[in-house]
């Protein structure tokens, strides 16, 4: 955008498009595109009309507002559509007012479509005032839809099974390398919250520490018999689920364990989406992203770990699934991925 040093008085009051914004046209699509501000947009403008006059603007911005009425009407926009005209691509973030070098606002269209591309540049949480307003903004969430919880909904009478700690206990035990492998790629290591929304701290990564996963276990002991548990991650444990308890868990782990033929001392580990965790947080398309890329960091974690204690550890198809959203509330959700792992379990110790 063209910058003029302003005489004192009043500011003569101009329009422009959205800075340094450009019109790019791309596999047979216009795209308004902003390289400043992280990406481009799809826009849907039928009228030849109005694709000359924002070609005229991003030629000469800083028009006034006389100019650019006229501007339109050369164009070819109808003397009669011309307010109705300028007012609509104000709403779209495609044109504004503006003095010389001022940001676009914050809740401008074209910016929120940009966040949903989860294409914006990465927020500086090392801005003290950036956490505040993010804080601030988390709040006013929570005062109409309090956040998910960061854990798995577990049975209060479950029998819970403590796990080793892969370097302080022990060895011998005979869950040594599940605890191991558990610990290692989902355990919680440190409570955490952002503002009003309860969060954990785990050893691989996740954006905003949604961790928006929670694990089930079945595991295949020598009388051929199949238990299933859920992990809880913050005691480091299983909780067993007997018949009837969590048919939301225990249906797709005992289904899957016969999909992959356990044998005696083999385990498997489900990851059933937690989608609210990400979707209450980021409420825009960047959810998405979001969860396929903590789901990248979670399996492999997991393949690591189970490297280290020199097991083999296998992928098991799991059921094509509809929309990842939905379900009833406090429900597991899908189960997005599966390994086995081979003699993880070592009842002769």
């Amino acid at each position: 955008m063209e910058t003029t040093a302003r005489p004192s008085g009043p500011v003569e009051e101009r329009w422009a498009p959205a800075g340094s914004a450009g019109l790019v046209h791309w596999r047979g699509r216009w795209l308004l595109d902003v390289p400043g501000r992280g990406g481009a947009r799809g826009v849907a403008l039928g009228d030849p009309a109005v694709w000359r006059l924002l070609g005229a603007l991003a030629r000469r911005p800083g028009r006034t507002p006389g100019e650019l009425r006229l501007l339109a009407q050369e164009a070819g926009v109808p003397a009669h559509a011309v307010a109705g005209c300028l007012t609509s691509l104000e709403r779209a973030g495609l044109l504004r007012r503006e003095a010389p070098d001022d940001p676009p606002p914050r809740d401008a269209p074209a910016l929120h479509d940009w966040a949903l591309a989860n294409l914006a540049p990465p927020a500086d949480y090392r801005d003290p005032a950036l956490v505040d307003d993010d804080i601030a903004l988390m709040t006013s969430y929570a005062d109409d839809d309090p956040p998910p919880p960061a854990l798995p909904d577990l049975p209060e009478h479950a029998p819970r099974v403590h796990l080793p700690h892969p370097v302080t206990d022990p060895g011998g035990h005979p869950l040594r390398v599940l605890g191991g492998v558990l610990y290692l790629s989902h355990a919680v290591i440190d409570d955490a919250a952002i503002g009003p929304l309860p969060r954990s701290r785990r050893v691989p990564p996740s954006h905003g520490a949604a961790h928006p996963f929670d694990l089930s276990v079945g595991c295949r002991w020598a009388d051929g018999s199949t238990t299933v548990h859920a992990y809880d991650p913050d005691a480091h444990a299983l909780a067993g689920l007997a018949d009837g308890d969590r048919p939301d868990v225990a249906g797709p782990v005992r289904r899957l364990a016969a999909e992959a033929a356990l044998r005696p001392g083999d385990a498997v580990i489900a990851v059933h989406l937690a989608i609210r965790r990400v979707q209450w947080r980021y409420r825009t398309g960047a959810a998405y992203p979001t969860v396929f890329l903590d789901l990248g960091h979670l399996l492999e974690a997991l393949r690591g770990a189970a490297e280290w204690y020199g097991v083999a550890a296998h992928d098991v198809p799991v059921p094509a699934r509809g929309p990842l959203g939905g379900g009833e509330a406090g429900a597991a959700g899908p189960v997005l991925a599966a390994r086995v792992l081979r003699t993880a379990v070592d009842e002769g110790s």
